[in-house]
């Protein structure tokens, strides 16, 4: 299972795992606090019940109501804390006991027999002692007192606690009042989950969205609205992509422009000076097929290859700088294309081009929009193998919308661990120039490759 790494993770992972921390550790001394408690509280306890029931079951055998000894030693053993009480005298004989069948035996024969012979002292120094046996888990109060006026009379009162069942019910009460702690903390947790979610997380998620959306070269977002870093930062992002964008632009532009230029040069410079060398080749060859048949053939080859430099030099000039683009705008360019490529590839191709389009472009934007064309076309040629292409371009709410559909193989982008061609490059950073979006789709067996150029018109 793959452990979530966010940040919104982490923050509510290390608030819940100091909670719970503390919540243990609050535990713990509670559980410490508590016990310590109890058994101040029981040691208290067995004090005074000792000391209380030793004056009475005095006065009381004083006066041989020995009803009424029962009946106390009864109220004693109400303490849940009690495990047994007896009360014996010199003797060694129970005289009465908080269990009726302890009553009328030697003290040897009942539980309490390890303790007569601390009772003993105690009945000697006629001072009450309250000890913890060996395992400090039990507590045995020996209180001494006159059974008559005879000081030689005397009688003791063994009580044994076992508080096990209250320091459980102290510790379950413990782990209770954790749990309670446990509900308010996860209450706190997720409450800090959905406040950090809707706070941080979510314009976080959204400004994540941005980066993507502008690495995958598609249209940029809205940055973050608001006032906060987060917003901030998306702002200065949103910034430094856009003079990207625009130094991309430009550098298109002046690729472009020199483009052209060379294109021109070759077109009126050295076309120009073909054809003129080429039809005084002409005239020369008119010349030598009078002198020689031998002359006149190699004149011919001389004309043919002139011939042949004009239409490469011309051809050449027309794609570093389309003559349409100037002459007939992006529809004429377009024309020039399909007439290349029904030469050059020896396919069908046509174009169905919206003339409202070519008024809405910019010279700049025709440019980039051609070149993005003649990349898919070339592509689409080169890789696809059709044998039907057209050429779409219209305007649909507001955008300049751009078809090439063809009937071949659907063009499968490069691995992304491979580096993609040249042309794939500059397509890219031409789409980005122009803010446009490219998807392939394939349906009923064409392939149509849509370019859609946001111009916000009415």
């Amino acid at each position: 299972m793959k452990v979530p790494r966010s940040i919104q993770w982490k923050i509510t992972g290390v608030v819940m795992l100091f909670g719970c921390v503390m919540i243990l550790l609050n535990n713990w001394r509670d559980q410490k606090w508590l016990v310590g408690q109890k058994l101040e509280n029981l040691e208290r306890e067995a004090a005074d019940t000792g000391s209380r029931l030793s004056g009475v079951l005095q006065h009381l055998s004083r006066r041989q109501q020995e009803r009424a000894a029962d009946l106390e030693m009864s109220y004693v053993s109400l303490s849940p804390d009690v495990e047994l009480g007896i009360v014996c005298g010199g003797d060694g004989l129970v005289r009465c006991a908080t269990q009726l069948q302890w009553r009328g035996i030697p003290v040897g024969g009942t539980p309490l027999a390890a303790e007569w012979s601390r009772a003993a002292a105690v009945m000697e120094r006629m001072t009450a002692v309250l000890t913890w046996d060996e395992t400090r888990t039990k507590l045995i109060i020996a209180a001494p007192f006159y059974e008559g006026y005879n000081t030689r009379d005397r009688a003791v009162v063994l009580i044994r606690y076992d508080p096990a069942l209250s320091l459980a019910q102290v510790r379950e009460d413990a782990w209770h009042e954790s749990l309670r702690h446990a509900c308010v903390l996860l209450a706190l947790t997720l409450l800090l989950w959905f406040a950090f979610d809707e706070a941080v997380g979510r314009r976080v998620r959204e400004l994540l969205h941005q980066v993507r959306t502008v690495g995958m070269g598609d249209r940029e977002p809205a940055p973050l609205a608001g006032k906060d870093e987060l917003s901030a930062i998306s702002q200065e992002f949103a910034n430094a992509v856009r003079r990207m964008r625009t130094a991309e632009k430009l550098s298109l532009d002046a690729s472009e422009q020199e483009r052209r230029r060379i294109g021109r040069d070759l077109h009126d410079d050295l076309c120009q000076r073909l054809s003129a060398t080429k039809m005084k080749t002409e005239v020369m060859l008119n010349l030598v097929e009078r002198v020689g048949a031998g002359a006149g053939n190699l004149a011919r080859e001389v004309v043919e290859e002139l011939q042949e430099a004009v239409v490469i030099g011309r051809s050449m000039a027309h794609g570093l700088s389309p003559v349409g683009l100037d002459e007939h705008g992006l529809t004429g360019a377009l024309e020039e294309l399909a007439r290349f490529t029904r030469g050059a590839y020896h396919i069908s191709c046509i174009v169905e081009a919206d003339e409202k389009v070519n008024d809405v472009l910019a010279v700049a934007e025709r440019e980039l929009l051609f070149r993005v064309t003649q990349e898919l076309v070339t592509n689409a040629c080169k890789h696809s193998r059709p044998g039907r292409m057209s050429i779409n371009t219209s305007l649909e709410r507001g955008d300049v919308v751009l078809t090439v559909i063809h009937d071949g193989a659907l063009f499968q982008e490069p691995a992304s661990d491979k580096a993609p061609g040249m042309g794939l490059v500059l397509m890219r950073q031409r789409l980005l120039a122009l803010r446009a979006t490219l998807e392939r789709t394939a349906e009923s067996g064409f392939v149509i490759s849509t370019v859609r150029f946001p111009c916000n018109i009415p």
